[in-house]
C-alpha cells in the first residue's frame, strides 16, 4: 500500500451524470471516489456537453471542456475520417485542460483508458507517469466487427493511435485476464507486463438493502440493464422469451438502456426489437425504460428477481458487478470478461454467447426454483464484499501509480516528442489542417458537385467570404482578359488573396491560443 498522498488526474470522455453512463463513465467515478475515500488527491478532466465548467462532485474537482471549437473546422477531414477527427478533437481538448492544470500543480500520475487515445497526447510528450487502463480496444472492434465496425482507414488510424498510447504507456492495466491476453498477443508484449485490477463497486450503495423503484408484482422480474446493442446481446434475450413463456407464463421482462443505430444498416436497434416482439405476440411481456441516472440503478436492481447479462462480448460489464452487490442472481455469457466476475452455479449461470435457447434455459430453471435464486443472490453478494470493494480496488491501484513513477523516472530519454508540451496541440492541428485542405483541394479538383456543394454551403454560412471569393475570382478573370495591365487591379487581387487567406488561418489560429510563440 502506498504511503503517501498522491496527486492523481483521472482523464475520461465520459464522467455521470452529464456525459455517460456506461462502464468508462462508472468506472471513473467508483475510482475517483475510492482513490479520494483512502486519502489521495483527484482531479478529473472529461467533456462538457455543452460549456467548460468546473463542478464539485462530493470533494472531487471535475473539469468539463467542450471540443465544439474544434468540432467546427476542418470539415474536410470530419467528412472523410469523422471518428478519427473526433478522437482527435476530444484528445486535444483535455489535453489542453490537463497540461494547464498540470503546470499549475503538477500531477504525480495520470490515469486514462485506451479506448479512443484519451492519453495519445500525454504518452508523446511523458510529462508525468502515465496508467492506461483497458476496455476494449478498437482494434478489437476491427478484428472481431463489433457494432459493425469494419477495417477502413478511419477505424484502422484510431486503433494506431491506441496503440501508440499504450505502448507508451508506464503501466497497463486490465479488469480481466480475457482482455489482458487479447491485447497483449495484439501489442506483442508479454502478458504479465498488464496488470489485472478488477472493476470497483461500492457496496454501500449498490446494496440488496433499500427502496425498490418498480412496484411490486407477483410475477417474476427479469432486468437487463445496458445499452440496446448486438454486442450486449439484447437481441439474443428477446429471442429467447417466446421459449420461456411457453413454460411458464408468470414473468416480465424490464429493459432499461438507450436505443443505439448500431443494428444492422445502421438503423435503430430498439426498432428491429419491437419487430420480433410483435412477430413473436409478447409484447405483454415487456417493459421498456430509457437510461436512468447511476445512483438510481440499485432501487431497479432490487426490483428484480433475475439479471440477465447475454453480452456478445463484454471485457467486464458493470451491470453483472452491479446485480451481484444488490443481491441478484446473474445469467452472464463466455463472451469476455463476465466469466471471471461471475462464479459459476454460486452466483449465476454461464452460458454460450448468441445462445437464445441456453438463456432460456437457464431462465426458466431459476424462475421455476426460488431457493436456488436465493442462494446465488446470497452468494453474489458475499462474492462482492470479497473481491470488488472499491477502496480495496483503488489501493491496488495506487500501488501500481508508484510502480508507474519509477518507472517514468528510468525511462525518461525514450520521450518520442521532444518539443515542449505546449507546442504539441500547434504541431495536432496543423497536421489536421493540412490533412483536411489535401482533401478538399483533391475533391474541389476531380468533382464538380463537391464544388456546387461547397459553394452552396458558403454562401449559406460565410456570406462575406463567399462574396470575397466571388469578387476575387471576377478580379482574376479581368486580369487574364486584360493582360494584367492595370496596376491597381493587380493590388486588389493581391490584397484580396491575403485578406481570404488570412480569415482561413484565422479560422485554424483560433483554436492555437495557446501555441508556441516560435
Amino acid at each position: 500500500m502506498t504511503s503517501r498522498k498522491l496527486r492523481v488526474c483521472l482523464i475520461s470522455r465520459e464522467y455521470p451524470p452529464e456525459t455517460g453512463f456506461g462502464g468508462i463513465a462508472t468506472f471513473t467515478r467508483h475510482l475517483a471516489h475510492g482513490l479520494k475515500e483512502i486519502g489521495h488527491d483527484v482531479v478529473v478532466v472529461s467533456l462538457s456537453k455543452d460549456v467548460d465548467k468546473v463542478i464539485d462532485d462530493d470533494g472531487i474537482s471535475i473539469h468539463r471542456v467542450s471540443l465544439t471549437w474544434i468540432e467546427k473546422n476542418f470539415d474536410s477531414m470530419n467528412a472523410c475520417i469523422p471518428y478519427s477527427h473526433y478522437v482527435l478533437s476530444a484528445s486535444i481538448s483535455m489535453w489542453r485542460r490537463f497540461l494547464e492544470l498540470h503546470l499549475a500543480k503538477p500531477f504525480d500520475v495520470v490515469d486514462t483508458p485506451e479506448l479512443l487515445s484519451e492519453g495519445f497526447f500525454q504518452a508523446l510528450t511523458r510529462v508525468c507517469p502515465l496508467v492506461i487502463r483497458l476496455y476494449t480496444p478498437h482494434s478489437k472492434f476491427i478484428a472481431e466487427r463489433l457494432h459493425n465496425v469494419t477495417p477502413t482507414f478511419d477505424h484502422e488510424f484510431i486503433a494506431a493511435l491506441e496503440r501508440v498510447a499504450m505502448t507508451s504507456a508506464d503501466v497497463i492495466t486490465s479488469p480481466s485476464l480475457d482482455l489482458r491476453d487479447w491485447v497483449a498477443n495484439d501489442l506483442h508484449i508479454d502478458a504479465e507486463e498488464i496488470k489485472i485490477v478488477r472493476n470497483p463497486i461500492d457496496p454501500n450503495v449498490f446494496t440488496p438493502d433499500g427502496e425498490k423503484l418498480l412496484p411490486s408484482t407477483e410475477k417474476t422480474r427479469i432486468l437487463f440493464v445496458g445499452r440496446l446493442e448486438e454486442r450486449k446481446g439484447i437481441q439474443y434475450l428477446v429471442d429467447a422469451v417466446p421459449k420461456i413463456v411457453a413454460k411458464n407464463k408468470n414473468v416480465e421482462f424490464v429493459i432499461i438502456g438507450d436505443d443505439t443505430k448500431n443494428a444492422k444498416g445502421q438503423s435503430s436497434e430498439l426498432d428491429k426489437l419491437k419487430a420480433t416482439i410483435e412477430r413473436d405476440g409478447t409484447g405483454a411481456y415487456f417493459q421498456f425504460i430509457n437510461r436512468v441516472p447511476l445512483n438510481d440503478l440499485p432501487g431497479y436492481y432490487r426490483s428484480a428477481d433475475i439479471c440477465v447479462v447475454p453480452s456478445v462480448y463484454d471485457n467486464s460489464p458493470y451491470t453483472c458487478l452491479e446485480a451481484m452487490s444488490c443481491g441478484r442472481p446473474v445469467i452472464g455469457t463466455t463472451g469476455g470478461g463476465t466469466k471471471e466476475y461471475l462464479s459459476a452455479e454460486e452466483s449465476g449461470i454461464i452460458v454460450e454467447p448468441r445462445d437464445s435457447d441456453a438463456i432460456a434455459q437457464a431462465i426458466i430453471r431459476l424462475v421455476d426454483d426460488p431457493a436456488l435464486r436465493e442462494r446465488m443472490a446470497k452468494k453474489a453478494r458475499e462474492r462482492t464484499l470479497e473481491h470488488f470493494q472499491r477502496m480495496e480496488i483503488a489501493r491496488q491501484t495506487a500501488e501500481l501509480y508508484e510502480l508507474a513513477e519509477q518507472r517514468f523516472e528510468a525511462s525518461q530519454k525514450s520521450i518520442v516528442y521532444k518539443k515542449a508540451p505546449n507546442a504539441v496541440v500547434y504541431d495536432a492541428l496543423y497536421m489536421m489542417k493540412t490533412f483536411d485542405t489535401m482533401v478538399f483541394d483533391t475533391l474541389y479538383r476531380f468533382s464538380y458537385r463537391f464544388r456546387i456543394i461547397y459553394w452552396w454551403k458558403l454562401l449559406k454560412k460565410r456570406p462575406g467570404l463567399f462574396t470575397a471569393k466571388m469578387t476575387l475570382k471576377a478580379a482574376n478573370i479581368m486580369s487574364r482578359l486584360t493582360g494584367s495591365r492595370i496596376g491597381r487591379l493587380n493590388e486588389f487581387q493581391n490584397w484580396l488573396t491575403s485578406e481570404i487567406g488570412r480569415k482561413s488561418v484565422d479560422q485554424t489560429l483560433v483554436l492555437m491560443d495557446n501555441s508556441p510563440s516560435s
